[in-house]
């Protein structure tokens, strides 16, 4: 067996494990090799940035990274077929998933350790270092417009329950993409497509998903040490990486196969953090005006009230909390 195949079955037997001591003998019986090359694999795989732990009592994934393995172990059987593709690093998962578009077959998934030019809503920097977050988009073929309408909140519902879920704490939505655990962002959402207006379908979507999900060394940088934050932390699962990808792959397929709009609406307005809240509503021409949330209505839109107490409903923009004014 070649040393690749080696690193390539004990990594897999640590990240099922990730978390536990196993023996070197039983690694090497997993891998069909001595335990002399097993540590020799071991050493090799340390030396490439694995986060292995050796003692006397064996050798400890501490966090398992994203990796295809590791996503599809997860995932449910019915799923098991999924194209899922993990890159070292890439500028942008949307980008390089909209390249494969064409050819991909549909629910595709890229993801990636780190992002070096990740974007968000308005091609604004997302930032995507390697080893705190993780960053992956999925692909979606011909959509009708009921649907892809609503992809964003549908992606939005399915990141919260998923981060609730493997982390186990309370996640909301802040309108229209972003997920927020502890007053933080933690996790935005990027939706693009591609749309033939002729025949009234989307011929592709590409859902890009990023999610915070331990503190990076050191901090966040600059003007993000106020407003990001991790859904994890020292308590997270060792394999929590790979948890929430496929967590939150497996509730996009399903809201998407059995499409309910009632019931994601439902869904995606009992999350809101905004209702209620003094907010300063951007508007695409760049102007800007303060303004009271109402709530989000059965269209996904955002009502406020303005100052002069006329209601508007934005079916698009942004809106930032005025902190201090509630």
């Amino acid at each position: 067996m070649k040393s690749a195949g080696i690193k390539e079955q004990i990594l897999s037997v640590l990240s099922e494990r990730a978390g536990e001591y196993v023996s070197g003998a039983e690694l090497a019986a997993a891998a069909k090799v001595t335990r002399n090359a097993v540590w020799k694999a071991v050493n090799a795989l340390v030396s490439g940035g694995a986060d292995i732990c050796r003692s006397h009592r064996g050798y400890m994934l501490r966090t398992a990274e994203v990796s295809e393995y590791g996503i599809k172990k997860r995932l449910p059987e019915e799923y098991s077929d999924a194209y899922i593709e993990v890159l070292d690093s890439v500028a942008s998962t949307n980008t390089y998933m909209k390249g494969l578009a064409e050819r991909a077959p549909d629910f595709s998934m890229t993801a990636a350790k780190e992002q070096t030019s990740g974007r968000g809503r308005y091609d604004r920097n997302f930032y995507s270092p390697r080893g705190s977050g993780v960053y992956f988009s999925v692909l979606l073929k011909d959509v009708d417009f009921e649907r892809g309408g609503s992809l964003t909140a549908l992606a939005a519902v399915a990141a919260a329950e998923a981060i609730e879920d493997v982390f186990g704490v309370e996640a909301g939505i802040k309108w229209v993409n972003d997920i927020y655990v502890r007053s933080k962002k933690c996790a935005g959402i990027l939706t693009e497509a591609v749309t033939d207006m002729e025949l009234r379908r989307i011929c592709y979507a590409v859902i890009g998903i990023g999610v915070n999900v331990y503190e990076p060394e050191g901090g966040y940088p600059g003007g993000l040490k106020d407003v990001a934050g991790a859904a994890g932390g020292p308590d997270a699962p060792p394999d929590a990486l790979n948890a929430v990808v496929a967590a939150i792959y497996t509730k996009i397929r399903r809201y998407y196969t059995h499409f309910d709009r009632g019931a994601l609406n439902l869904k995606y307005r009992a999350r809101s953090i905004l209702d209620g809240k003094n907010v300063t509503v951007m508007k695409a021409d760049g102007s800007e005006y303060p303004a009271r949330v109402k709530g989000i209505d059965e269209n996904f839109a955002l009502a406020v009230i303005k100052d002069d107490g006329k209601e508007e409903r934005l079916a698009s923009g942004e809106v930032s909390l005025r902190l201090g004014k509630d």
